[in-house]
Formats: structure tokens, C-alpha cells, sequence
């Protein structure tokens, strides 16, 4: 054994020299493959120290077994820097071994609950349904509540529609069930009939806009049921608003 890889073994000299010549090459191979695997002497040094720290010597029965199987193993997670939970260069807990411990303990829990009769997640007592209350509480806070449809009301009296001349919003009751006409437009038409009155002659003249460019008569086609043409229409409806 070279005085390199002897030098890392310092702690554990007493026990290196209670080992044949076979195992001795064994440890001399295990610590020289750490060292080129990046393990730095260092901390061979102080896992072996640990580790016999924590041992009786007394409870060393086979020196060879327990340093090839005990002090020498690294001990951690799968990140090379971890030793045995603890980050090697920083000092600071290994958080992937931190979760690890976490999730053993949390198992241990579940089955002391479960050998016990409790519930798995809480605990608690089962109630008649077979899970514990907090479980049906759970379950009931992740169902979605119910979708809230919203019917829109009818509204109530006469039916409704549209004034076939200028298009308002009206009751069909009364006259306006016969022509679906407005009052308005109803008033308007029947003064248009009556200002037309009976023809003198057996020749119908074409009827002919009341409304005036300026001091021009129109002379444009009127709407039916109306004495204005459409554009006079509009203006009508325009100052009517006004």
C-alpha cells in the first residue's frame, strides 16, 4: 500500500493492521477508486472518523467486513457532493435526502394508521361511510359546484313586435293586431287617405311626396302608407327626436 492511500487510512490504522494481506489490498483498492472518482482525501479522512465515532469498538467483530462495508461507502443521495445528508462543500443539509427521510417517515405513518384502523391521510376515526370525515370534506371542497343556469323571464301582459312602417317596439293588441302598426304611423296613413279622397276621373294619378327641397315640391314616390317619400321619412323621425 502506497504512503498516499495509507495516509488517508490514518484513523483506522489499529484496525487495518488486524486485516490479512487480502483485504488490505481490497481497501487500498476501494479507497484508491474514491480518489480518482473526485473524492478528495479530506473526506475519506473525516467519514472514516465518523464513522468509527458512532461504533463501539467493542462491536467490531470483523475489521475487514466493517471498513469495506461500513466506514468506507459513501452514504447520501445520488448527488456526488452528498455525504450522508450533509453537502460537502457547503456545509448545508442535503434537501433530495431531506425529501427522501420525509417520504420513509410519511409511509411509516401510514401504515401505523392503517394497522390501527384510521384513516391513511388524517388519522381520524372512519365514520359509517368508510372515510373519515375530513376526507368527505376534501372531496366535497374539489367538486365543482353546479353550473347556475339563468332563464331569462318572459316578460308578462300582450305579446310584442315591431311596427311594420317605422319599425318601434309595440303591443299587438287592438288595431294594431290588423295592421301592425304604431298609433303614429296608423294616425298618419289615415290622414294621407283621407287628404288623397276619391278620384274625379276613371285615371288614378300616381301618388307623389308632400315634402318640399326648399321651395321645391319632392315629387318623389311616397312610402306606402305614408304621404313622404323615404328621405323625407327620415327627416321627419330626425325632428321628431330632436
Amino acid at each position: 500500500m502506497n504512503a498516499e492511500l495509507y495516509a488517508v487510512l490514518e484513523p483506522v490504522h489499529f484496525l487495518l493492521e488486524q486485516v490479512n494481506d487480502f483485504v488490505a489490498r481490497k481497501v487500498a483498492r476501494e479507497v484508491g477508486c474514491q480518489l480518482r472518482e473526485g473524492t478528495s482525501p479530506e473526506r475519506l479522512q473525516y467519514r472514516l472518523t465518523a464513522r468509527l465515532a458512532k461504533v463501539m469498538l467493542s462491536d467490531i467483530r470483523d475489521p475487514g467486513r466493517w471498513l469495506l462495508g461500513v466506514a468506507l461507502p459513501r452514504w447520501g443521495c445520488g448527488l456526488q457532493d452528498c455525504e450522508a445528508g450533509v453537502i460537502w462543500r457547503t456545509g448545508a443539509a442535503c434537501e433530495i435526502c431531506a425529501e427522501v427521510v420525509q417520504d420513509k417517515t410519511a409511509a411509516r405513518q401510514r401504515e401505523q394508521r392503517i394497522a390501527q384502523g384510521l384513516c391513511p391521510e388524517h388519522g381520524t376515526r372512519p365514520g359509517p361511510s368508510g372515510r373519515c370525515g375530513a376526507c368527505e370534506l376534501d372531496d366535497a371542497m374539489a367538486r365543482p359546484a353546479p353550473a347556475v343556469v339563468v332563464q331569462q323571464g318572459v316578460p308578462d301582459g300582450p305579446p310584442r313586435g315591431s311596427c311594420g312602417d317605422c319599425g318601434v317596439r309595440i303591443l299587438l293588441t287592438g288595431r294594431a293586431l290588423e295592421d301592425g302598426l304604431c298609433k303614429l304611423c296608423r294616425e298618419e296613413a289615415a290622414a294621407l287617405a283621407a287628404d288623397q279622397g276619391p278620384a274625379d276621373s276613371g285615371v288614378t294619378e300616381a301618388p307623389v311626396c308632400s315634402g318640399r327641397d326648399g321651395n321645391v315640391p319632392c315629387g318623389r314616390e311616397p312610402l306606402p302608407s305614408r304621404s313622404v317619400c323615404a328621405r323625407h321619412r327620415v327627416q321627419e323621425l330626425a325632428g321628431a327626436v330632436a
